[in-house]
């Protein structure tokens, strides 16, 4: 039967690898139940102490040791793993996926007793399922982060619906979004089927995928990213981008202070080299590839 402390420091750890409270405060708890003088976690994204990460490194050559096992700090000094200065240690290291983490406790004055090492093997596996647990939520996290800015790169955001249809809430695209046109989310009113306009650039939509907002005023990238994605030339490309972005060819050769005679030369040389046979294909090529990532 677990032990009121030895169910908080459970407790603690979980929420650590669910990214609720930290490493450091995690150890810090270590330290207190072990009375321990300092606590060391080597993970394979960083390595922690009580105040925060550390620029220690340990073990250097823990590769030979196993894994689950606890090693003394007689056992550590043996394999030329234990720094100066500490009268007692006490390490274990837990499988993390494919890779592997240490936990290494040290006193200062007096030694673990073997009670110790025993209570520390029962908390490695609860550890290292928690830091499995850190880093997948670290890579949901990194997947969402980028599939925001995708989102925001496209200005698309989601809003979420009541029962009745009327709006609760908003991704941060969808925040920023309303935002600019000067709106709230109450503002939307009930939302029904179909695409209606917001503001002169934002429009609202309902799929069955759930209700969007979209970002009607977007541009195309930069000429550079264009010239490239195209392998046409940096001139060509300012071209493509304003007969992109719907200027006719006199009115591109007008903005970018071109003869008419100039853009024709040039429009014939993208057509040339893309393959594409006139604007509304170069708009659709534009348009629909990944160049509107930017």
């Amino acid at each position: 039967m677990l032990s009121p402390q030895d169910s908080a420091l459970l407790c603690m750890i979980f929420s650590a690898g669910a990214g609720q409270s930290t490493w450091p405060e995690v150890l810090t708890a270590f330290c207190a139940d072990w009375q321990s003088s300092a606590a060391l976690l080597a993970t394979p994204d960083g390595i922690w102490a009580q105040d925060g990460p550390s620029e220690l490194v340990w073990p250097q050559g823990g590769a030979g040791l196993r894994l689950g096992r606890v090693y003394t700090g007689e056992e550590l000094d043996a394999r030329g793993l234990s720094p100066e200065g500490w009268a007692d240690q006490r390490a274990i290291g837990m499988p993390v996926g494919a890779e592997v983490a240490w936990l290494v406790l040290s006193r200062a004055r007096g030694s673990f007793r073997a009670v110790d090492s025993a209570r520390l093997s029962a908390f490695a596996a609860p550890l290292a399922q928690a830091l499995s647990l850190s880093r997948h939520m670290q890579g949901l996290a990194a997947r969402a982060r980028r599939a925001e800015r995708i989102a925001r790169r496209l200005g698309v955001g989601a809003v979420d619906l009541d029962a009745q249809g009327r709006c609760i809430g908003a991704d941060a695209t969808a925040q920023d979004l309303l935002a600019q046109a000067g709106l709230a989310l109450s503002q939307l009113g009930v939302i029904g089927a179909g695409v209606r306009p917001v503001s002169d650039r934002l429009e609202l939509v309902q799929t069955p995928d759930g209700v969007f907002l979209r970002d009607t005023g977007l541009t195309l990238p930069d000429a550079r990213v264009i010239a490239q994605a195209l392998a046409i030339s940096l001139p060509e490309a300012r071209l493509a981008r304003a007969l992109g972005m719907g200027d006719t060819l006199a009115q591109a050769a007008t903005r970018l202070g071109l003869t008419l005679e100039t853009a024709r030369a040039y429009s014939k040389q993208i057509f040339a080299k893309t393959g594409l046979k006139g604007q509304p294909a170069l708009m659709r090529r534009l348009w629909t590839s990944a160049l509107t990532l930017g």
